[in-house]
């Protein structure tokens, strides 16, 4: 007879892997189903890599609670597991002083500690090439690469007797006599309870079991570069731009990463797949959901410019350039090099509205984690330690 599972979780990205973890040290018997052939292939290893300090979020909302605590419990698995990252701050830039006033309100609400406005002076010994003269330093945030970490999650769930199945594509999901019957492309499990970490699939696996999402998950791709090692110096830590709170992920930032290559990016552009890290990946079927879908409709009557204004920039190297002269001077257009794209699970509501916080949907004996953006891996362990709490 198969082992009779007490949870079962689809998606081995950093979310499932941390929720598995969590369930998996209460002394429960668990199983994530993966459909590729190691952990954190998509969105969990194709990030930009900052752990982020959560001043962008409204304080004590569900997205600004799980990001503080998910970066402590993050920092104490990265010590433990003597994993390489950095903590030596960022400077979040802007021309308006009164943004940068008002984010430093902000971080004296969330009692965020040492974050001070920077004039000209300040910023250019923290970053000497910076060209901004108004700057907020936020010593919170950080580096690490996200893949390295979903691995050693991945390791210490294996090690405490979890069950990690790889190449499982979820197919059909089945409620029958108190147990989720969980059918893949090789193989049928059963479990007392069912978790759902899928990601870009999320909206896909809930609808197996049943839900009516109001809401659609639609990829953006996000673009970067990496810039010439000969110009490492430019940068020390990480310049950011402070975020339209319409549209929290755009904006180009530049990162230093954990193995001191500077990063620039990332643009969004709306991916032909849900797994369309180029433009030449192209899912008909996936399209045709996103394309029929009137959300994304609505979504695009309001945002039509950005949205050519991101797609221009996507084509033309010359346009990402003249961003990243804004920030700092000398860079050519040969010292740009692509970088692995990623694509964003971006949750959309059918009025059009970019869904910016976590959604969880309970089901018949699951739940489902329907949307869990920027700051998700920074917030990971939070994540996981809030539905073990949950569902136990």
């Amino acid at each position: 007879m198969e082992k009779v599972y007490d949870y079962a979780i689809a998606g081995g990205g950093i979310v499932g892997l941390s929720t598995a973890l969590h369930l998996q040290q209460s002394g429960k018997n668990v199983l994530v189903l993966e459909k590729e052939k190691t952990p954190g292939q998509h969105q969990s290893g194709r990030n930009s890599g900052v752990i982020h300090s959560g001043i962008y979020y409204q304080p004590n909302s569900f997205k600004s609670n799980l990001c503080i605590r998910g970066r402590e419990l993050l920092i104490d698995f990265l010590n433990e597991q003597n994993i390489p990252h950095r903590i030596e701050g960022k400077i979040v830039v802007d021309h308006n002083v009164d943004k940068i006033s008002n984010l430093l309100s902000r971080s004296e609400a969330l009692n965020m500690s040492g974050v001070k406005v920077l004039e000209k002076n300040d910023i250019q010994k923290i970053e000497p090439y910076c060209k901004f003269d108004n700057a907020l330093f936020v010593p919170q945030a950080g580096v690490v690469d996200y893949k390295v970490v979903t691995e050693a999650i991945a390791d210490k769930f294996v090690s405490l007797g979890g069950d990690i199945h790889f190449f499982e594509k979820l197919k059909k999901i089945e409620t029958n006599k108190g147990y989720k019957h969980l059918s893949t492309n090789r193989k049928n499990y059963e479990a007392s309870f069912f978790i759902n970490c899928a990601g870009l699939f999320s909206d896909v696996v809930a609808l197996q079991d049943n839900l009516e999402p109001e809401l659609k998950i639609i990829p953006f791709r996000g673009e970067y570069y990496v810039i010439d090692e000969s110009k490492s110096h430019l940068v020390n830590n990480m310049i950011y731009p402070i975020s339209n709170p319409d549209l929290p992920f755009l904006g180009i930032h530049l990162t230093k990463t954990v193995d001191n290559h500077i990063e620039a990016g990332p643009n969004a552009v709306l991916a032909l797949a849900k797994e369309g890290y180029k433009w030449t990946n192209i899912n008909l079927k996936e399209f045709a959901g996103t394309a029929g879908y009137k959300g994304m409709w609505k979504l695009g009557k309001k945002y039509f410019k950005t949205g050519i204004s991101e797609m221009y920039r996507s084509l033309n190297k010359r346009v990402f350039l003249k961003e990243i002269l804004e920030y700092i001077p000398n860079i050519e257009m040969n010292d740009l090099k692509p970088r692995v794209s990623g694509v964003r699970a971006q949750a959309v509501s059918s009025s059009g509205d970019l869904v910016d916080d976590f959604v969880f949907q309970e089901g018949e004996q699951s739940l489902h984690v329907l949307n869990s953006p920027s700051p998700a891996a920074t917030a990971s362990f939070a994540i996981g330690e809030y539905i073990a709490k949950k569902v136990i």
